[in-house]
């Protein structure tokens, strides 16, 4: 069973194989057979197919193909086998397996315009697995566009070929798989955008690796099996002072309901005391929406537009009698340059960890780095289009490495990143790295990360570290964007409707933390 779903690179795996063999004893060729058999037993239960092409390169890829249809052949299937040469030599695995083939009398067919695809309704595809790293060929990628436009179903063995397993690009190319099969753990590129589009159903294989060989693994996917036996207990003899004192400063003349669904979620989260620190110009208004919240009218800037930044302070230590668990800065706040003193303030003054977001991030956007000289935790909430001015690139370039840009901010400032969108992903400043499963694009509408930052601002007030309140609170927001996508629409869905479904969804959370299912597929779609 696995509970936390490692995810292994190229590298990575390439390094878990050669050790296997070279200091455990395990043959290659006996995980070349488990692979097979597994792929085949999947085959079987999802398609069941009459007869079936599988295309192969001439790597260990095709060696796990050609286990395939032995196997297939074996138990009555009908199965036809297309090789293209993908290296100058030939892997050993694939060499003796191709022996086995022939004895067995399977078809194969060297010349593409021979292939009849009607005759098929499943196409292996086993041309290339981890080891590419180079663009391909024309014979090739002409190879993968034909089988691209066919409606037959394509599974993939390891990866689509032609997938950068890493980060989800492609090598000019790549086969677009209904199913993909993958090998001993599945590959960043395989689930996080843009990789993801190109397959829509993965099934997780296990090869017979020692637990020493996966140590070195810090990626992970995540989803509800992550928390097992994570939740806290609650005392029954808790007061409001136990779960923790959410401190959020935000809020704008013309943008009141950033603050209060910030506010809103981190209550529905259990939070036990939530403040939030608001203009004058919108008090009013927001102690009519949450009387839960304790309101600190701060005076109005000069424009009445925002908050004074300079009155902030003397307010805070005047008035704040419980000290904060965790303050949230930028909700709504506004992009005044003069609100910077705000951040670089309540580094100074709180103890606590400190969550940015919105427009807290834009503030400090032109010269992030004046974050590095602060000591306390630090979480960043960017979305793409913020983490492209933190990082000087275009959104395009942060979409297409997604993962790398998440790792390489965590690591300049010291922080968490927690990088919005779709498999939204989090890293720290150590490079342990996590990739969310739940949410839809149901969720693309305003106000969801001011919930999100209220979510996770939460957890850290109930004693939860920084790392794991992050992990939590972003797959709980997506877990109830899921359950409200399945219940009425995956269109439209708005911030106050996953505020309202946060406590099913913890509920629904805890009492399945103790019997996690075993993890062998992610769905894609």
């Amino acid at each position: 069973m696995i509970s936390n779903m490692k995810l292994a690179t190229s590298n990575q795996i390439k390094q878990i194989d050669k050790l296997s063999t070279s200091k455990y004893h395990i043959p290659s060729q006996i995980r070349m057979e488990i692979a097979g058999i597994k792929s085949y037993e999947i085959v079987k239960r999802e398609y069941a197919p009459r007869n079936t092409l599988i295309v192969i390169g001439t790597g260990n890829n095709g060696g796990d193909g050609l286990v395939l249809a032995r196997y297939l052949k074996l138990n009555g299937y009908k199965c036809s086998i297309l090789i293209t040469k993908t290296s100058k030599i030939q892997s050993g695995d694939f060499k003796s397996n191709l022996l086995m083939i022939k004895k067995l009398k399977i078809q194969t067919i060297k010349d593409l315009k021979k292939v009849r695809f009607k005759d098929y309704d499943l196409i292996i595809d086993g041309i290339f697995g981890v080891g590419l790293n180079r663009p391909l060929n024309n014979k090739i990628l002409d190879l993968v566009k034909r089988l691209n436009k066919e409606s037959t179903p394509i599974c993939s063995l390891d990866l689509p070929s032609g997938l950068n397993p890493d980060n989800g690009k492609t090598y000019s190319g790549s086969i677009v798989a209904d199913t993909t099969i993958t090998y001993d753990f599945a590959k960043p590129g395989l689930v996080t955008d843009p990789g993801a589009k190109f397959s829509k159903k993965v099934f997780i294989v296990s090869l017979p690796t020692p637990n020493d060989l996966t140590k070195q693994l810090n990626t992970y996917f995540i989803n509800s099996n992550f928390f097992t036996n994570f939740f806290r207990e609650r005392s029954k003899s808790s007061n409001k002072g136990t779960f923790g004192h959410v401190l959020i400063i935000g809020g704008s003349k013309n943008m009141s309901g950033a603050v209060l669904l910030s506010g809103l979620a981190a209550y529905k989260s259990g939070s036990g005391l939530v403040t939030l620190c608001v203009p004058r110009n919108i008090s009013s208004n927001l102690k009519n929406k949450i009387p839960e919240a304790i309101i600190l009218e701060v005076p109005n800037s000069s424009d009445s537009s925002t908050m004074d930044e300079n009155k902030l302070f003397p307010l805070l230590k005047k008035n704040i009698r419980k000290e904060p668990s965790c303050v949230v800065i930028g909700p709504g706040l506004g992009n005044r340059k003069n609100l910077i003193k705000i951040i670089e303030d309540s580094f100074k003054f709180f103890n606590c960890p400190i969550i940015l977001d919105a427009d807290g991030l834009n503030l400090i956007s032109n010269n992030p780095k004046i974050l590095k000289k602060y000591k306390n935790d630090l979480i960043i909430t960017p979305h793409p289009g913020e983490m492209s001015k933190l990082c000087n690139e275009s959104i395009k370039s942060i979409q297409s490495n997604r993962i790398e840009f998440a790792q390489k901010i965590s690591k300049d400032l010291k922080c968490i990143s927690v990088l919005k969108g779709f498999r939204t992903i989090l890293s720290d400043k150590s490079g342990k790295t996590f990739i969310n499963g739940s949410g839809n694009e149901g969720m693309a509408t305003g106000g969801m990360g001011d919930a999100l930052t209220g979510i996770i601002a939460s957890f850290i007030g109930q004693g939860y570290s920084s790392i794991d309140s992050a992990i939590l609170g972003v797959f709980l927001h997506g877990k109830a964007g899921d359950t409200i996508g399945s219940k009425i629409s995956k269109r439209g869905i708005l911030a106050s409707q996953i505020i309202k479904e946060l406590p099913n969804t913890i509920l629904s959370l805890e009492k399945n933390s103790h019997s996690p299912n075993p993890i062998y597929k992610i769905e894609n779609e």
